[in-house]
């Protein structure tokens, strides 16, 4: 079980990025409470879209790829195995949100949608953000084909540059850096990226290495 918190100690916000391979998907409530965390969780029914939605309480999630939230109490959260998972925290407005991201969303701009979700919900502009991206694929075991560099192209121009490399014919994407690249350009000023690649790295699931069966990490965050 290997957890990451990006933002330390902030008082009221509880938040990490959590593998669990050793307990199955309908019990992340009670991985949560091993590591000392005893709140409900929301997750939506991801669907590797752009749509963001607050949730208000505890209970089932919306289908959605990203939750927002200032509500105290509960906690929201994406599921991932190679998919990038994004936390949005502005410490000011205590306002929160969880982002699902592979290709098809960020492409999509489903990073940019969090984004305007959280101002123009509760105020809270890309210059208040910070952001941490999760254990997701990486360049060196993400191979992609034309399609996907032709998406990002048509809505994003060069701006994902640095997160393409080619070897010999063969296009590969780092995910993360291309989350990077967005969210600075949208004027995000602070942008950690955690963990190893999820495919190569010890002890996290992989869809692309492992298949169907594989597991999920969970990355969440809420306030108390």
């Amino acid at each position: 079980m290997l957890t990451h918190a990006p933002w330390g100690a902030v008082p009221g916000l509880r938040h990490g990025f959590l593998d669990a391979a050793d307990c199955a998907a309908a019990e992340w409530e009670t991985v949560l409470a091993r590591v000392g965390v005893r709140l409900p969780l929301v997750l939506p029914r991801q669907v590797h879209g752009t749509r963001v939605m607050s949730a208000v309480s505890a209970g089932p999630g919306p289908e959605a790829d990203a939750l927002a939230s200032r509500t105290p109490g509960f906690l929201v959260g994406v599921v991932t195995a190679d998919c990038m998972p994004v936390l949005l925290v502005d410490r000011r407005r205590r306002v929160v949100a969880a982002v699902h991201a592979g290709w098809r969303g960020t492409a999509a701009g489903v990073l940019e949608a969090a984004m305007e979700h959280l101002r123009a919900a509760f105020g809270a502009r890309p210059a208040d953000l910070e952001a941490a991206i999760g254990p997701a694929i990486a360049g060196c075991c993400y191979e992609v084909g034309a399609e996907v560099a032709d998406a990002f192209r048509a809505r994003t121009g060069d701006a994902t540059a640095p997160a393409w490399t080619r070897r010999g014919s063969r296009r590969h994407l780092d995910l993360r850096i291309a989350a990077r690249c967005l969210l600075e350009a949208a004027g995000v000023p602070s942008v950690a990226v955690l963990g190893p690649c999820t495919a190569c790295g010890p002890g996290y699931h992989s869809y692309r290495r492992d298949g169907a069966r594989t597991g999920r990490q969970l990355s969440f965050a809420g306030w108390e």
